[in-house]
């Protein structure tokens, strides 16, 4: 879906309220300390998550859909990530069973209609005492923008900002859904967040930082696998 509009986007989460100052904190916080660690980065983007994995010590890996942003990714990274592109609606054949530490995977679980099935390659490519670290769309923020019942499960074709022509296809769904997916895959959930805007947003857009201070935007999770819910976080 990006593909049309990659560039843009790019340069948009670079430095963006919602991206640089909300999701990116939330959830590099929930991935902890990375140091000598391997990281699988599903739907990596324009590698903005990947950078900041590989400069805090991470042996990163991973994949988008979209070419241009694997591309992008691979060049800010400066070629230190294995990143490939691949669509995550299709099995990740090629990544070995138990081979990350960690999988992160930032505002995409709700663009993939089988989400059991993902989480369920993201258990497979785990180690025993792995994590996945991951955010979508708070279901509250959905509900208010869409209306109707909180608890509708449907596919949504709109646009990722108001302010663009960036168009998206993505799910929406209620919080017990959600963690209905969760445990269906084989996860429980280790932590679960709903993030406050990080004080530097208030210098920069204040407005934006007003509005998250009253509604989380996003809400990010740590899962753990069902039979390691007593591992140690680093």
């Amino acid at each position: 879906m990006y593909e049309s509009f990659a560039h843009e986007y790019a340069d948009h989460a670079e430095d963006s309220s919602y991206n640089a100052f909300y999701d990116r904190p939330a959830v590099l916080g929930l991935a902890g300390d990375v140091a000598g660690l391997a990281v699988f980065d599903a739907a990596c983007g324009p590698g903005l998550y990947a950078r900041e994995l590989l400069e805090r010590g991470a042996r990163v890996t991973g994949c988008d859909a979209s070419p241009t942003f694997v591309e992008m990714a691979g060049e800010r990274c400066g070629g230190r990530a294995d990143l490939r592109v691949h669509d995550l609606s299709e099995p990740l054949d090629w990544v070995p069973d138990g081979s990350a530490d960690l999988v992160v995977c930032a505002l995409a679980l709700h663009y993939i209609d089988d989400r059991v099935a993902l989480l369920r390659e993201f258990r497979r490519i785990l180690t025993p005492s792995g994590a996945v670290v991951l955010s979508t769309e708070h279901p509250t923020t959905g509900w208010l923008r869409l209306g109707g019942s909180y608890f509708t499960e449907e596919p949504v074709e709109e646009s990722l900002s108001p302010e663009r022509e960036w168009p998206i296809r993505a799910w929406r769904r209620p919080l017990t859904a959600i963690c209905a997916e969760f445990r269906a895959a084989g996860f429980v959930i280790d932590e679960l967040l709903e993030p406050r805007p990080v004080p530097e947003m208030a210098e920069r857009y204040p407005d934006d930082h007003a509005k998250l201070e009253e509604l989380p935007a996003f809400i990010a999770f740590r899962l753990v696998p069902r039979a390691v819910t007593g591992a140690v976080r680093p």
